[in-house]
């Protein structure tokens, strides 16, 4: 089926799942993603051309999935282990065929200019370096803490130090005259931002998406919230295949069937503003760690309702905590407030980490992980009739829960 969609809109909403990685520091993707174009008018390059070096802005870190990672990456100049999240984005994105064609881009992201091979096209290694350029601003501008006129200018500086060696002269001299205005930096606040960033997006009309390819937008994200924790690994695609196989046999519309998938997918994506530490924690959880965990249903909401004609997966993927008795979270809803979508996928999350194999345990039987469903179905957590539906489909329904092992 056809999804009316405005895909700027969809690649700025989702962005703000990859800026979630810096907990504390968000907006880093959409802050390169402006440099970047600023950059690139002053150079003269083509709208279209702008246009796309905004949206690689805003993907140019889907291979960051690690609060560890984020922090090196921000904190050190020119880190050591930068090439290997340039590799796993650049593989995220050959995968969506809306993103296919910035994948050399976001590989040479982090490549020095003088090392960026001769038989590469000057506009990639262009694109590429002017990413490097302006991510490298952006992490000075962290480090800093504020942006006085001394600190603007010692940004400055660092940056023309390396010119020629890690960015292109041209570059160099490009930020460095866009950056004497001091309206560049003001449009690094949020406010200003997200006005920025609004304009642009309503410069296009919204377009029909075909589901097949929504979907690999959302398999996209999906893998950058399940490489968060080796523990997780491959659950969303489990979760999503069992979802939408249960969502069937519950005689749902197809339509319906394709929103649960796709809730499914983005189910999570608030977990990537958890700090890593608390998801490896081999213990359990203190209250304020408990806290940070159970807002990750809302956090996903807070992406995906910015999406126009998302509204309802929105609903469904934030609820998939939230329980018959009112004590999920986040929003604490008793029974008659959880639609059927959103207890199919609490079901689906659940029995899918029980039969899921994780590093420190095997996975339980099918019957086992049953067993604990009808234990929470008793408990008046979970909604009965789905709960019989994964008894009298128990092999099926196995089957598509494990379906990511294979992936």
């Amino acid at each position: 089926m056809k999804y009316v969609l405005n895909f700027r809109e969809v690649t700025y909403a989702l962005s703000e799942a990859l800026d979630y990685v810096g907990i504390d520091d968000t907006m880093h993707g959409k802050r390169v993603g402006y440099m970047s174009a600023e950059v690139a008018k002053r150079l003269g390059w083509s709208s279209e051309r702008i246009d796309r070096i905004l949206l690689i802005g805003m993907l140019h870190d889907c291979g960051v999935s690690s609060t560890d990672v984020h922090h090196h990456l921000v904190s050190e100049l020119d880190w050591d282990n930068s090439q290997t999240h340039c590799i796993r984005g650049a593989s995220l994105l050959k995968k969506v065929p809306f993103y296919t064609d910035y994948t050399d881009v976001i590989l040479y992201h982090h490549t020095h200019w003088d090392e960026l091979s001769s038989s590469l096209p000057l506009e990639t290694k262009e694109e590429a370096n002017l990413i490097y350029l302006t991510d490298r601003v952006d992490a000075l501008r962290v480090q800093l803490g504020s942006t006085t006129l001394q600190e603007k200018a010692n940004v400055r500086a660092t940056i023309q130090k390396y010119a020629g060696e890690m960015f292109a002269p041209e570059l160099v001299d490009a930020f460095v005259e866009v950056s004497l205005a001091d309206s560049f930096w003001y449009y690094l606040e949020i406010e200003s931002l997200e006005g920025y960033y609004d304009e642009w997006i309503n410069l296009t009309e919204p377009s029909d998406v075909l589901f097949d390819d929504l979907k690999s937008v959302a398999m996209m994200f999906a893998d950058v919230v399940d490489a968060k924790s080796p523990f997780t690994s491959k659950h969303t695609y489990g979760v999503a295949a069992l979802a939408r196989h249960l969502s069937g046999l519950y005689g749902l519309s197809e339509r319906q069937q394709e929103r649960i998938e796709l809730a499914a997918f983005f189910h999570d994506l608030g977990k990537l503003r958890v700090a890593d530490a608390i998801l490896h924690k081999a213990g359990p959880l203190n209250e304020e760690e408990r806290s940070q965990m159970n807002r990750h249903g809302f956090d996903s909401n807070m992406i995906l309702r910015k999406i126009k004609g998302f509204h309802e997966i929105a609903q469904i993927a934030s609820m998939h905590h939230e329980t018959l008795d009112a004590k999920g979270y986040p929003y604490h809803l008793h029974g008659d407030q959880i639609p059927t979508e959103a207890r199919i996928l609490a079901i689906a999350d659940i029995f899918q980490a029980l039969v899921q194999d994780r590093p420190y345990r095997m996975g339980m039987s099918a019957e086992a992980a049953l067993g604990v469903l009808d234990s929470m179905r008793d408990d008046l957590k979970l909604d009965g009739s789905i709960v019989e539906i994964v008894r009298q489909n128990l092999e099926s329904c196995y089957r598509w829960a494990i379906v990511s092992e294979n992936v």
